[in-house]
């Protein structure tokens, strides 16, 4: 759905309010947050998704990653799980069970016990996991903390969206699958690790929205505008061959609609900016951090993260694309 109709369908809804509410939905965030005590809180969240791959336990790992990745871009460490699926009444339980494997597997890497689920029929496959985990009050990394002069960093490459489609679409091009599949089933807990311990201002995870939208949600968020440099951005190899070929998925097309006003570009190459629109699978964390905080989390983090833009307090809620 894209976050234009989400965002009519919650407008007939009244706003939760309770005074141990630390997060709910005002800004879009990864994550509901309740305190339960002035030393923990409960990070909360559900993703549920059809599959973007033909094998099922890649499948149930994605999934999984995903899921728990909403606790990890808020700066908390994932407990519980519970799993959602929805398959075919006449379906092979096997395939069932090697999805159900699969996000075990995944669960149990990130420390998450997955203590029960829910079944339902279902024509077309559905998956997915709702994770609790737990937090410090003060120890919150939300997308509205971003700041002036603050670095974005982003820790996977965009893009997969556009070659998963490919496969969709029959146009694989000779696209090798591996390193996307790699990087979809990687857990952002290094990274979630790393942005703790530099304290970072604010973070989000890509994934449905595509990296602008996200951007958009956390400038919006944090009151703040966010320049996107597109040369510095990390790109899975032939996503742009294939936007050439016309090979698009359709999470471009929505969230242009959802996003396009809010996103100037200038003198941008014209497939990349086309590309940050593009829906993603379990991507990497955005990680918003000053500058004097960047040695700290290349301290204690040493995989993919290049600084992709910057925070200005001009055009609060816009995205420049440069």
């Amino acid at each position: 759905m894209s976050a234009a109709q989400l965002a009519q369908a919650l407008a007939i809804l009244d706003r939760p309010v309770d005074k141990n509410l630390l997060i709910g939905v005002n800004t879009a965030d990864d994550a509901g947050i309740y305190k339960i005590s002035e030393n923990s809180a409960v990070v909360y969240t559900i993703d549920i998704l059809t599959p973007v791959v033909r094998n099922p336990y890649i499948y149930g790992q994605i999934v999984a990653a995903n899921s728990i990745s909403d606790i990890y871009a808020m700066g908390g460490d994932p407990k519980l799980g519970l799993n959602i699926i929805g398959f075919p009444g006449n379906g092979d339980p096997e395939t069932m069970g090697e999805i159900l494997r699969g996000g075990q597997d995944k669960a149990r890497e990130a420390g998450v016990l997955i203590i029960g689920g829910h079944t339902f029929v279902s024509d077309e496959i559905k998956y997915g996991l709702s994770v609790i985990g737990y937090i410090h009050p003060d120890k919150i990394i939300s997308n509205a903390g971003a700041k002036p002069n603050d670095f974005v960093l982003l820790t996977k490459p965009i893009g997969a969206g556009v070659i998963i489609q490919s496969v969709v679409v029959g146009k694989k091009q000779g696209v090798d699958l591996n390193p996307v599949l790699k990087t979809m089933t990687m857990l952002n807990r290094d990274a979630s690790v790393a942005m703790r311990k530099a304290d970072a201002h604010a973070a989000t995870d890509v994934t449905g929205y595509g990296l602008a939208g996200h951007l958009v949600e956390m400038a919006e968020a944090s009151r703040v505008g966010i320049e996107l440099e597109l040369s510095k951005l990390p790109v899975h190899e032939k996503a742009i061959d294939l936007l050439k070929l016309g090979v698009e998925d359709p999470g471009i097309t929505m969230n242009l609609g959802s996003f396009a006003e809010r996103v100037v570009h200038k003198n941008a190459d014209h497939l990349l900016a086309k590309l940050i629109f593009s829906s993603e699978t379990s991507g990497g964390l955005i990680i918003v951090l000053p500058e004097e905080r960047l040695d700290v989390f290349k301290k204690y983090y040493s995989g993919l993260a290049p600084i992709i833009g910057r925070v200005t307090k001009e055009n609060p809620g816009q995205v420049t694309v440069l």
